[in-house]
């Protein structure tokens, strides 16, 4: 099922209660726009119970600088922690800095919830439903 959003693709499968989302170019959106874009994501966790993610930014584009993105990623999971989601899989860009912070934010919720990257769909999803 379709969640609306006006600014990200959100796909929940209530059977294996996962959200997919379709990662935004973050460049189309001033950094405030991309709080509030996450903030929403956050209250659709919340208002969905929803316990596992399936994030792809694969073909998602980034021009912030990594220090001002590492504190969005970090206010973010901050506030997932804050939910009561289990798992969080994400399709990888493999590119270097977006990795770094993405493994920083996966280690500083290591105690609230699950962190991982995958590079294949098949992958994540096998991750996320065992």
């Amino acid at each position: 099922m379709l969640i609306p959003n006006q600014f990200i693709k959100l796909e929940f499968n209530p059977a294996l209660d996962i959200l997919s989302v379709e990662w935004p170019n973050i460049h189309d959106y001033t950094v405030h726009e991309l709080r509030f874009i996450l903030a929403e994501l956050v209250s659709t966790v919340k208002n969905y119970d929803i316990k596992k993610i399936l994030a792809d930014s694969r073909n998602s584009a980034l021009t912030l600088p990594e220090q001002e993105y590492g504190a969005i990623v970090e206010k973010f999971a901050h506030e997932l922690s804050t939910t009561r989601l289990r798992k969080f899989a994400r399709l990888t860009t493999g590119l270097d800095y977006r990795e770094k912070t993405a493994g920083k934010a996966a280690e500083d919720m290591k105690d609230c919830f699950q962190v991982r990257s995958f590079y294949t769909m098949a992958e994540a999803l096998a991750w996320l439903n065992a």
